[in-house]
């Protein structure tokens, strides 16, 4: 056998089998690869948009939190000014109470000072008359009795 129709008979072989695969395998094989070289992209985009998409929300729940803690400082401070107005309304109202309570004392006082001083008016007017009654050595009748009290009264 000769080398060279050898070497010829694999060349025209080696030549329909690059020629085979570069019509039927090596398209394929082509579309796969750009497909996987999409999705690559695709996914990498995909991720940068998430870490972009994460940040905006980490942007957003920081401003939110913000936010958050000024409306809570208003209610606190609201509700402090709440706090104070109805201690102030308390307050108020306890020195009103007290007022009343002072007034009424007052003239719960007057009202039993008047009653002492008729007491001790009707006391001193029996004393007056067991006294006159020894004096004069008599009995007084009701009627003087009384006549003697009211002049007495009156008098003091």
């Amino acid at each position: 056998m000769n080398i060279n129709l050898t070497l010829l008979g694999e060349m025209l072989t080696f030549a329909v089998l690059v020629w085979v695969m570069m019509k039927y395998i090596w398209p394929p094989l082509m579309k796969a690869l750009e497909e996987r070289q999409q999705k690559i992209a695709a996914g990498l985009e995909a991720a940068e948009r998430g870490k972009r998409a994460l940040e905006l929300a980490k942007d957003n729940v920081a401003e939110q939190l913000r936010q958050t803690k000024a409306e809570a400082a208003a209610m606190l401070s609201q509700a402090g000014e709440q706090a104070s107005e109805l201690a102030e309304k308390v307050r108020a109202t306890a020195e009103e109470e007290r007022v009343k309570i002072l007034a009424q004392a007052k003239i719960d006082i007057e009202q039993e000072v008047n009653k002492a001083k008729d007491i001790l008016q009707q006391q001193m007017a029996g004393l007056v008359i067991m006294a006159t009654e020894k004096i004069l050595k008599q009995k007084v009748d009701d009627v003087t009795q009384k006549k003697l009290i009211d002049e007495l009264i009156s008098s003091i």
